[in-house]
């Protein structure tokens, strides 16, 4: 399904994210779509020290906002760089529809619109929830306040979810949540997972060694991905599979902290820290791999998002263990692509290793295979996506 066409009337959108482009892929998977797709596509990102403010990438424009600004280089509510921005870019492309990634761009996404142009919330995660749950707003007193007893970002999350004429998100937990939080209508919700397209895959080594040996995870260190524990409980398991490994490969606010719990683990010299990649490094990253964990803590966050990684681990015919969260729960029983449990302790994580190494996990190899051929790929996401962008069109 991957590289379907679908030939619409053609329309100028403006997608807003408050992140770094290149490596922000969900958003420019859904760009190049819409600009293959016939529209006149405008990105409007957070500048990051590109020498370029504007240029143009597989068919769509993109427009880094705030160079030279510090910290108003950042996008955040009430920001008047982003604001004056968003505004200035709408004037000048004139677009029938706004995207903004995420809750915090849509204050200066909805002051710009002036209630004039629809706007798609491209809503992946739970962004309180997460707020509560990162280190870095845990650390301060302010921040403490801020999120966790005022919880502003609940606030500018339910502003977000107002102004949105129709919302897209990764699973359908996070649609039960935004119907009973605030009746959002089911049928102004789309479900746009973060599969991967066909391109950013190909190269890589498919399935499993026999038996596996590399046990890894791919992404941001944070407190709620449950990295220490994940290393101590590879550090049980490794006593008694001597040929076993662990690559951790990324970089975050944990680093550090699970960087010190592996160089105390008797197995240290077998697990590998790759540090900050690229989205290029994955068909490396993921080759060398053979088992994909996913030991997220079972917490309010990850109850209402399903990882990127998910869908890379069974196109790649990387068998996956996970925590028991909902919604991996429902993927993996639905696809038989991995196994699941509690990743509480140690003792509860060498416990899945050593069960998976005792599974048919060649079978969970091809189930993954034969569900992103079938059902989770970027081709089969593109057409929910038009279905959001039609939504809007024909109800605004």
């Amino acid at each position: 399904m991957d590289g379907v066409l679908i030939i619409v009337n053609k329309q100028t959108i403006v997608y807003v994210v408050n992140a770094k482009v290149p490596e922000e892929v969900r958003a420019e998977k859904i760009c190049s779509f819409l600009a293959a797709s016939g529209h006149h596509v405008i990105m409007a990102c957070k500048w990051s020290g590109e020498s370029e403010v504007r240029e143009q990438k597989n068919g769509y424009t993109i427009i880094r906002i705030g160079k030279g600004k510090g910290l108003l280089t950042t996008c955040f509510p009430g920001n008047p760089i982003w604001s004056s921005a968003i505004t200035s870019i709408i004037q000048e492309f004139k677009p029938s529809l706004i995207m903004c990634r995420e809750m915090i761009p849509m204050q200066a996404c909805s002051k710009a619109s002036k209630g004039n142009i629809p706007i798609l919330l491209d809503m992946a995660e739970h962004y309180p929830a997460a707020m509560r749950e990162w280190k870095k707003y845990n650390q301060h007193v302010f921040s403490r306040l801020a999120v966790h007893q005022l919880r502003i970002p609940d606030k500018i999350e339910a502003h977000a979810v107002r102004n949105a004429q129709a919302i897209i998100t990764v699973c359908k937990e996070q649609n039960e949540r935004l119907h009973a939080e605030y009746n959002v209508r089911h049928d102004a919700m789309f479900i746009v997972h973060n599969t991967p397209d066909e391109h950013s895959i190909s190269g890589i080594r498919k399935g499993s060694s026999n038996p596996p040996i590399v046990f890894g995870h791919h992404g941001y260190f944070t407190l709620e991905r449950n990295l220490e524990m994940l290393v101590k409980g590879f550090d049980i398991a490794a006593t008694h599979h001597p040929q076993i490994k662990l690559l951790l490969a990324g970089s975050g606010e944990t680093f550090s902290d699970v960087q010190r719990v592996a160089h105390a683990c008797s197995s240290a010299d077998r697990i590998e820290f790759t540090g900050s990649y690229l989205a290029k490094d994955l068909i490396e990253l993921y080759g060398k791999t053979d088992i994909g964990f996913l030991p997220y803590s079972e917490q309010q966050f990850r109850q209402y998002t399903l990882p990127n990684k998910a869908f890379d681990y069974m196109a790649c015919g990387k068998p996956i263990i996970s925590s028991g969260l909902n919604p991996m729960r429902r993927l993996l029983d639905e696809t038989g692509a991995g196994l699941y449990g509690t990743c509480e302790t140690p003792e509860h994580i060498a416990g899945l290793m050593e069960q998976m190494l005792e599974s048919d996990y060649q079978t969970m190899s091809a189930n993954g295979i034969k569900a992103y051929h079938e059902t989770y790929n970027w081709g089969q996401d593109c057409q929910k996506l038009q279905q959001a962008i039609d939504f809007i069109y024909q109800n605004h």
